[in-house]
């Protein structure tokens, strides 16, 4: 039986936040007493960079106070354990939460990892630099290999990108990729023989084939996975029609993996199937780590989410209720509404 503890512990940030990959499929299924050793370091920062490359500054040792429940092994466990260390840590525990999905039988998946520099709050993924690309078909890659050795090395897994010539120099480039490469523009995606279609980010031009493609795929038994869609481009240029067709066509995928940084608040928006939506935001008792504000069934989004962030970071008097809202926090709320209204014109 777990109980409530409070520790204090000295932690550095180079070892907390130093990049792991995630075991194979063989080694995800570690002894318990492995676990624990991996939650020992309680400390440890959560997700402090996902950006991709981004390198880590060491600082020194830091000795505080945290709070946690106390295992019968003697180990701490928080909410946030379950936020990834790091990309890898999240393109792999994207791919067990498919798997798990898939033999729950979900037949349609949406995974998102919005990463800060290839995200736009407005327009979605967005590949606005030289190389942007390449790191998203990188992820993707590693989301797949990781994926086929869920499913068992006989699985027939099969990655599709947007088009020909990125289907092309990525099979050159990854000759000893364990699934196979096709693109959205091919005559015939689904092979009787494909278990899993993975959509590497497809765009508005490739969402019909998509469509048309899952819906035989899953017909014939077939999940499909959509990784890091980016069909909407702040909806520019787009019809009504391709509107309501994108938007029926999402709504029925199960979002198995989902995060979404929130670097204005401090936070971050984390599902995990079959867990709910959850609201991280940085806990100052901790530095590094995150505190558990608000699970719901539903994804928060704009004016929803804007008031529960607000309503954590506005001061509390002695007993827990509010205090009213000061001149800096009006401002805030002012320039939210603000940045809504803007939204809502584009």
């Amino acid at each position: 039986m777990s109980s409530f503890a409070t520790t204090t512990v000295a932690t550095t940030t180079a070892a907390a936040t130093a990049p792991r990959r995630a075991a194979p499929a063989s080694s995800r299924a570690a002894p318990a007493s492995s676990r624990a050793a991996r939650r020992s370091v309680a400390a440890r920062a959560k997700f402090e960079k996902i950006a991709v490359g981004a390198d880590d500054d060491a600082s020194p040792p830091s000795t505080i106070e945290i709070k946690g429940v106390m295992n019968d092994d003697g180990t701490l466990e928080f909410d946030d354990d379950e936020l990834p260390d790091n990309l890898f840590d999240a393109v792999n525990t994207a791919a067990i939460a498919t798997d798990e999905a898939i033999a729950q039988g979900s037949l349609g998946n949406l995974v998102e990892l919005r990463i800060p520099e290839l995200w736009d709050p407005i327009s979605g993924n967005v590949m606005a630099e030289a190389g942007d690309q390449l790191k998203v078909w990188e992820i993707t890659r590693e989301y797949t290999r990781a994926l086929c050795e869920r499913l068992g090395p006989d699985a027939r897994v099969k990655a599709v990108f947007p088009d020909a010539g990125a289907a092309a120099m990525l099979s050159a480039r990854w000759p000893d990729a364990p699934f196979a490469i096709a693109s959205a523009n091919d005559r015939k995606l689904y092979d009787a023989a494909d278990e899993v279609l993975v959509f590497a980010a497809p765009d508005p031009p490739s969402l019909e084939s998509v469509m048309k493609a899952s819906k035989i795929a899953n017909e014939n038994g077939a999940a499909v996975v959509l990784i890091n869609p980016r069909l909407a481009s702040g909806d520019a240029g787009l019809g009504l029609n391709f509107r309501r067709m994108r938007e029926n066509f999402l709504g029925r995928m199960t979002v198995v993996y989902a995060l979404q940084p929130l670097p204005w608040c401090n936070g971050s928006i984390f599902k995990r199937f079959p867990g709910q939506w959850r609201l991280y935001l940085e806990d100052e008792a901790r530095p590094g780590r995150f505190k558990l504000v608000k699970e719901s069934y539903q994804r928060l989004a704009g004016d929803e989410l804007d008031d529960v962030v607000m309503a954590e970071f506005r001061p509390k008097g002695k007993d827990g209720e509010e205090i009213e809202a000061g001149a800096v926090e009006k401002v805030f709320g002012i320039v939210a509404s603000m940045q809504r209204f803007m939204n809502s014109l584009r």
